[in-house]
């Protein structure tokens, strides 16, 4: 479906562009690969309350959420020369995430806003949080 996404894609709600999309979920899944390792910024209180919703429900991710990893203002900088080049490093990272888990099936990478996570919390994670930004972009 990320095939379908054109750089000039305007979103049906948010700010991002396709390539800021695109960034944005390679960097969420280079926390589940061992490549980015994130600490808690949660009370355990609170991660417990986003766990439950993200994971335990199959309501829609809210549009406004800010992850605590992201810049309090404005977008992050682009990383890559263009959408495809992107789209490449997105393959790389869900690849590796494949990889990770073949060799380390029992880890349990931090989600800076759910903490530990296990393989099946982060492919359910993973899942929700793509299908909120393909929808972002119409895609799904």
């Amino acid at each position: 479906m990320i095939s379908k996404l054109r750089a000039d894609d305007q979103p049906l709600f948010g700010v991002m562009s396709p390539q800021h999309m695109v960034e944005h979920l390679s960097f969420t899944i280079s926390f589940s690969n061992g490549n980015d390792p994130q600490q808690q910024h949660y009370p355990a209180e609170k991660e417990q309350k986003i766990k439950a919703f993200i994971l335990g429900t199959d309501q829609d991710m809210p549009i406004s959420f800010k992850s605590p990893v992201l810049p309090a203002e404005g977008l992050p900088s682009l990383k890559h020369k263009d959408l495809a080049e992107a789209v490449t490093q997105l393959q790389k990272e869900l690849n590796d995430f494949d990889a990770y888990f073949k060799r380390q099936p029992a880890e349990q990478p931090v989600n800076p806003t759910m903490g530990a996570l296990d393989y099946e919390e982060w492919l359910r994670f993973h899942n929700r949080h793509f299908s909120h930004h393909l929808k972002q972009f119409n895609l799904l």
